[in-house]
């Protein structure tokens, strides 16, 4: 080859990098864009990796209803997850409505609708248990839509019954995290002369973020290869520190090593959202938007398990995976997360 002709040049994959925000209608512009090009990354900045997992959000809930598939894998769960709290919620409003009456009130209150709407929000908020396999099916059929590659059987020849006593007892240890997890916190609030508000807010806050790590929980199973162990939680972290500060305050520590040992089995998933903080929160405000919608609301649990199903095939293993943003950059050390 003479020296005047050079080798052609190999092309260089282009990555979609959503816009730069730098004012309101910029953030509207870029959350209208990660919702229609569920193929983009984030820049690196705080508030475009949230608009990143709010468009994550956006782009699912559409997706849910142009997928016919992926809609009648939703079906099935959604519509029995609904006869399930409509059967509970009636039998609490019926016991209530005749405790009123046994108290000399002229009928009972209608307190149906608030008791479905309650129950319902549990039920698709707990680990899926016994409709595990339909929600399973459902983030196949995501992956599908999605255009990711298939998943695995995470418990490939496991029997029924032996399902339900493994997804029970995560029902058990879920429910005392979020119950009793941060109680001795919310009660050292209360103490304080301006604390009601704020310990209501906490509350609520760890609640819906296990609402959050529930929704990840199976588009990590169905990820190719073994589960991986991770570090000390971010909250056993927190409350091992606060427990070290004084000697008054080392229940926050014991708590802490409690939480840690009961959230072992979503290890990957509490890392997850630990790793992406800022895209964890852009879901969370999404799927949050898509729960208060009527009738949309019902289809919640879809509409997150898609979304997540999205963000894990998009930001990879929470343990391995460099941040999405950044090609180049080295998996952060077992320690606080910079986010």
């Amino acid at each position: 080859m003479s020296g005047s002709e050079s080798e052609p040049e190999t092309p260089r994959a282009t990555v979609l990098t959503g816009p730069q925000v730098r004012s309101l209608r910029q953030a509207s512009e870029a959350l209208a864009f990660y919702a229609s090009e569920p193929a983009a990354q984030a820049r690196p900045g705080r508030l475009d990796r949230l608009l990143w997992g709010l468009g994550a959000s956006s782009h699912a809930a559409s997706l849910l209803w142009r997928d016919r598939a992926l809609l009648r894998a939703a079906a099935l769960p959604t519509l029995l997850s609904l006869l399930g709290a409509a059967l509970v919620s009636g039998m609490v409003a019926s016991r209530a409505g005749g405790v009123e009456l046994a108290l000399g009130g002229d009928s009972p209150s209608p307190r149906g609708l608030q008791a479905f709407l309650i129950t319902f929000v549990a039920v698709t908020s707990m680990p899926p248990t016994i409709l595990q396999r339909q929600w399973m099916r459902l983030t196949h059929e995501a992956r599908r839509a999605l255009g990711l590659p298939p998943g695995e059987d995470p418990f490939p020849g496991e029997g029924y019954l032996a399902m339900l006593w493994r997804e029970g007892l995560k029902t058990v240890r879920q429910g005392l995290v979020v119950s009793l997890g941060l109680l001795p916190v919310i009660l050292f609030i209360r103490l304080l002369p301006f604390g009601d508000a704020e310990a209501a807010a906490v509350g609520g806050a760890w609640a819906f973020y296990w609402v959050v790590v529930d929704a990840f929980e199976l588009p990590i199973e169905v990820l190719p290869g073994p589960r991986h162990a991770t570090p000390e939680p971010w909250f056993g972290r927190g409350l091992g520190w606060l427990g070290r500060r004084a000697w008054p305050l080392r229940l926050f520590g014991w708590v802490g090593r409690m939480l840690t040992r009961l959230t072992r089995p979503w290890g990957e998933e509490v890392r997850f959202t630990e790793r992406h903080a800022w895209e964890s929160a852009g879901f969370a405000a999404g799927v949050g938007v898509v729960l208060a919608i009527p009738v949309a609301g019902l289809f919640f649990r879809s509409v997150a398990l898609t979304a997540a199903t999205a963000m894990v095939g998009r930001l990879g293993s929470p343990v391995e995976a460099p941040h999405a943003a950044d090609p180049t950059a080295s998996p952060p050390p077992p320690g606080p997360s910079p986010s």
